[in-house]
């Protein structure tokens, strides 16, 4: 059965290249780790599942290669509703 979540926003998945300062980054392995700092080719990143403690540096190309991704930016199904954006979750 599919469902539909509200992704409460009308702009495409951002890339990595994109991430700020605060958001939380996913590896391939669905650990989570917070941007710390972000430079113009790098960013900072707390330890995976360990918000209070840096991690490393890592370049935009090396986390492309990873395929880590933005939390919340994933890309999957979506519809328009009524100018609304949806995501389909499966269940």
């Amino acid at each position: 059965m599919n469902n539909c979540t509200n992704t409460g926003d009308q702009s495409a998945p951002r890339a990595i290249k994109d991430v700020k300062v605060g958001d939380i980054i996913l590896n391939g392995y669905g650990d989570e780790a917070k941007v710390f700092e972000v430079f113009t080719n790098t960013f900072l990143r707390s330890g995976w599942d360990n918000f209070e403690e840096a991690g490393s540096w890592h370049t935009f190309t090396a986390a492309e290669k990873r395929d880590w991704k933005i939390k919340g930016s994933e890309e999957g199904p979506f519809i328009f509703v009524d100018g609304e954006r949806y995501r389909l979750v499966k269940e």
